[in-house]
């Protein structure tokens, strides 16, 4: 089973750099994008013409934040949001559950050049972590999407200038250090352990993509019940269409 996530920067603008045709040729069982940026009816018709169950929370703010999933095989059950309401009314979060794990599917705030948001952000990752501890008392977690910061020094190409930089504050990263505690592990991280390079976003200045000056902000932490059930994770940074490059992994389902 293929799980994809994807910042895309705005789904209407994606779609008209080759969206669709990319996930006509990956197919992924699962897609989570971030960063719709549209209300549901302003997704494009090319893409909603899929064989695939559509899921989405949109911001109450038009053309700000939101975030979708689709999936070839129909959810048990579906929940928009994580319950409060300061971060609901942004779109950030869907959560889906499957037969054998749930997935969430979670847009992080971003801090802010001046950090005004910062709290807002840690805020959000609390919020999340609860509730990805209640439910996988029922089954397995992949917590899936755009977290917003930069876990270790090898995840960005300028880790000493940017020490100071929201996405890779010390604070922000030791709730990635909290979530791994909780039992949540970087499968990426973890199946290329010292793999540098391997970055997921990068500005549109100073030609940084073909430079590959990014950093690694697009994550799957998976429940450490089903961590051997993971035989790959990649990131394709060769597929273009938005800031970020879409990650995967394929998860066993016997």
């Amino acid at each position: 089973m293929k799980l994809a996530s994807w910042n895309v920067n705005g789904i209407r603008a994606c779609v008209k750099k080759g969206m669709t045709d990319w996930v006509k040729e990956f197919a992924p069982d699962i897609l989570g994008i971030q960063e719709t940026k549209a209300q549901f009816d302003q997704y494009p018709k090319e893409l909603m013409d899929l064989d695939y169950h559509v899921l989405h929370t949109s911001a109450q703010k038009r053309g700000y934040s939101g975030v979708a999933l689709f999936s070839k095989e129909k959810p048990l059950s579906i929940q928009e949001g994580i319950g409060v309401g300061e971060y609901d009314q942004e779109g950030r979060n869907l959560i889906a559950e499957f037969e054998n794990f749930y997935v969430f599917n979670s847009y992080y705030p971003n801090g802010q050049r001046d950090h005004s948001r910062v709290e807002f952000k840690l805020g959000f990752y609390k919020a999340i972590l609860k509730k990805a501890n209640e439910l996988k008392k029922k089954k397995p977690v992949i917590l899936m999407g755009d977290f917003n910061t930069a876990h270790q020094e090898i995840d960005l190409a300028n880790p000493k200038g940017n020490k100071k930089t929201t996405g890779f504050l010390p604070h922000e990263r030791e709730w990635l250090d909290k979530l791994i505690k909780n039992g949540f592990i970087d499968i990426h991280r973890e199946l290329n352990k010292d793999k540098e390079g391997e970055y997921t976003w990068w500005t549109y200045r100073n030609n940084c993509r073909e430079r590959n000056i990014g950093w690694r902000i697009d994550y799957f932490f998976v429940d450490q019940a089903i961590q051997s059930k993971v035989s790959s994770s990649k990131v394709l940074k060769e597929v273009m269409g938005s800031d970020h490059c879409p990650i995967f992994i394929e998860v066993d389902q016997s």
